[in-house]
């Protein structure tokens, strides 16, 4: 008999249904219409036939649905039984008639997702097989990421207010979707620790029990127990050996027992009192209440438990304002499920073919200028010619620009990444921080996205460790006592800027220049500039951090932030003012996939310098170069001597203009490490698309990569640092570079 559950179009119908359950919102009608879609697709399958079995688990389904959507069975009553028959129909066994007929919903005993043969095979919690389509599971754990990422910035808006129904529905809704999905995927470890938060958080929105500061940290803590059970997932995937959570899952699910049982509201049981809330918050200390409570009954009968804490000043008003918005809550009837808001109208695509895309589009743009300077065509063009090569230069432009905003992404998912950062730096510190963030739309290229995660995260550990002061510091300079930590991005001038801006205390220049002058960075009697001394802090292992922590102080961080900015062809920038706070500016390209460079000529070869580099471009005049003893070749630009590169000797290229005289100068600058590169003529400034070497050319020094000019000619782009850093080796060695 034919095992129907093999054929793909079966098998990706039912996996369809089981997406469509898990997406399906009571409430909102709309969202069970592809659940009866696909119900009614299976019911017409011609290889179905008369199966009583299968026609049971489908009729079966149905019917859950139907009763779900007329109130007569709650959704959560409704999903083990969806679970049972989906494993029915998932299953890889032979399809009988008879054998299983009774299998839902009867007397016969239904076989469990690890003892059932049609179980799709996938890692459970003691198995190590994977479900036969991979790409299904790759899918699941990407989405799975981004929804673990939305409940860290939901949890920490929830901390602000433990009363906000809004956040706890949005917070339960992706630990719901990761139940669904890992349940359907037989993924029981992650599975069953889903379930048991969405459990808790489900109990919360029905103001079962009370969200307190325990249970915000279980959550959070679940959120990471699920994202590393998420990278073994990954990592058995890729065939390597992934790290065992049950020991781990099994203690955290002893504790979240622990804890919402002792949070838990009694049916009929009293509103809890704010003196209760507050002590079970951890705002006040229970002995604090009790003294509070004490003056109360026998001092001012009056006056509210609160009011009297606050003149005690044994808890802000604030925290009196929140824990009477969750007494407020409590008090009120179950507010109903926000209905979902629809499908989005976006879709996922692989990298490496949007890439891909972005690629042909610049091949299209190059071909078309080609086509267009053919001498042939020169020839035969006329006005209509002319008008018709314009418009297609007007489509393949705009073709080229939309291609190239399909790699943008809003940098918002990265902003938010730091919202749980600075929460745990604040409590490891013991400094109340704040963080606010602005231009979270702002759009950034998606291969910036990663790179740009680990310099904002040095910085913000900087700016709460080493710029935020106490809270008693900050009273007696007359700031409030919560620091605050600005996070902001916007367009400007065809780059996008980033700010990281702290209130605290700025940078400490005086205690600066002491470690440089102690590490022999800076000469005893030599002066600096507040500019230069600020600079110091870029260099490797340099700290001023009186003691070592968890957070910073190992003298790693600056240095590897301007070098993975610098990676990336941006810049960094510091701005203190002692007492006042410090600003880090960080200016990058919009993309990476295209560099504003000059077009410059050396004999007959074409190169391109990164305009970021370029400081200015002059004529060198009779005179201007000398030979100095043990440096080389310099010239003089503006009453300072720079050391001169010819990029003819370079690369090894003939050239007629040897005579600086006869060239230009192009002064450029890495690091604050100016050169001046002598080359026979600069072309003009231009936009090209960056293409790779090859595995071949990769690391040649100097060149980082090729761009096709509108003639179809290949110009190398030079890369200044790894140009500079080989013409200093050779002034060492007094070897010629070439």
């Amino acid at each position: 008999m034919t095992d129907i559950s093999k054929t793909d179009d079966f098998q990706s119908k039912v996996q369809e249904l089981a997406a469509a359950f898990v997406l399906a919102t009571p409430g909102d009608l709309s969202t069970f219409g592809p659940i009866f879609q696909s119900l009614d697709y299976l019911d017409s399958h011609p290889e179905v036939g008369e199966r009583s079995h299968v026609r049971k688990a489908l009729s079966e389904l149905r019917g859950l649905v139907e009763e779900a959507i007329m109130g007569q069975i709650s959704w959560e009553e409704a999903m083990p039984k969806v679970e049972m028959a989906l494993q029915v129909l998932t299953s890889k066994g032979q399809l009988l008639d008879t054998e299983k007929e009774d299998g839902l919903g009867g007397d016969t005993q239904q076989e469990s997702p690890s003892q059932s043969q049609g179980a799709p095979s996938a890692q459970t919690s003691s198995g190590s097989d994977y479900i036969s389509d991979p790409e299904l599971l790759r899918e699941f754990l990407a989405e799975a990421r981004e929804n673990l990422e939305s409940i860290e910035v939901e949890i920490i808006a929830l901390e602000d207010d433990p009363s906000n129904l809004e956040a706890v529905h949005r917070i339960f809704r992706p630990f719901h979707t990761i139940k669904g999905v890992s349940g359907f995927l037989n993924l029981q470890d992650v599975h069953t620790l889903a379930h048991r938060v969405e459990d808790v958080l489900d109990r919360a929105r029905n103001r079962q029990m009370i969200i307190t500061q325990d249970v915000i940290d279980l959550v959070l803590e679940a959120v990471d127990i699920l994202k590393a059970m998420l990278a073994s997932i990954q990592r058995r995937m890729e065939g390597q050996e992934g790290e065992d959570h049950s020991k781990k899952l099994e203690d955290f699910l002893e504790r979240l027992s622990d804890l919402t049982e002792s949070k838990t509201c009694e049916e009929g049981e009293e509103v809890p009192l704010v003196g209760e809330i507050l002590t079970a918050t951890q705002r006040v200390a229970p002995e604090d209440v009790a003294e509070a409570l004490q003056i109360q009954r026998t001092v001012s009968p009056e006056k509210p438990l609160g009011e009297i804490l606050v003149e005690q000043k044994k808890v802000e008003r604030k925290d009196v304002e929140k824990a009477l918005k969750i007494q407020d809550a409590i008090q009120q009837t179950s507010a109903e499920e926000p209905r979902s808001g629809g499908l989005s109208g976006t879709i996922r695509v692989d990298m490496f073919k949007l890439d891909n895309l972005v690629d042909m589009v610049g091949e299209l743009v190059i071909a078309q200028s080609l086509i267009r300077q053919n001498p042939r065509i020169q020839e035969i063009m006329d006005h209509r010619l002319a008008k018709d090569f314009g418009h297609l230069g007007r489509i393949t432009s705009e073709l080229q620009r939309t291609a190239m905003s399909m790699r943008m992404v809003p940098i918002k998912n990265t902003f938010q990444k730091m919202i749980r950062l600075v929460r745990d730096l604040s409590r490891k510190s013991g400094k109340p921080v704040q963080l606010v963030m602005s231009g979270e739309t702002t759009e950034i290229d998606r291969n910036m996205v990663d790179a740009i995660h680990d310099p904002l995260v040095h910085m913000i550990r900087n700016s709460v460790d080493h710029g935020i002061e106490p809270p008693e510091v900050r009273r007696e300079r007359g700031k409030p006592p919560v620091g605050t930590v600005h996070l902001r991005a916007y367009h400007k001038g065809g780059h996008v800027i980033i700010e990281i801006q702290d209130d605290g205390g700025g940078l400490d220049r005086e205690k600066i220049l002491r470690k440089a002058r102690k590490k022999g960075l800076v000469r005893e009697n030599e002066e600096l500039s507040d500019h230069e001394i600020d600079q110091l802090i870029f260099q490797p292992g340099f700290s001023t951090a009186d003691q070592v922590t968890d957070v910073s102080g190992r003298g790693v961080g600056m240095d590897v932030v301007k070098r993975a900015i610098e990676k990336l062809r941006g810049r960094i920038e510091i701005n203190s003012q002692k007492g006042v706070g410090c600003t880090v500016t960080i200016k990058l390209p919009l993309t990476l996939a295209i560099i504003d460079g000059m077009v410059v000529r050396v004999g007959a070869e074409r190169y391109i310098i990164p305009t970021m580099n370029i400081r200015e471009t002059f004529q060198p005049s009779e005179g201007s170069v000398s030979t100095v003893h043990g440096r080389g070749e310099m010239i003089r630009v503006r009453d300072r001597l720079l050391p001169l590169v010819r990029l003819h000797r370079v690369f090894g290229i003939p050239t007629a203009r040897t005579r600086p005289s006869e060239a230009l100068g192009i002064v450029v600058e890495n690091e604050g490490d100016l050169r001046c590169l002598l080359v026979d003529q600069v072309l003009g400034k231009q936009e090209v698309v960056i293409k790779s070497l090859g595995e071949k050319l990769m690391q040649l020094p100097g060149v980082s990569g090729g761009a096709i000019l509108g003639d179809g000619r290949v110009a190398l782009i030079l890369d200044v640092a790894g140009l500079l850093s080989l013409e200093t080796q050779s002034r060492k060695t007094g070897v010629e570079i070439n």
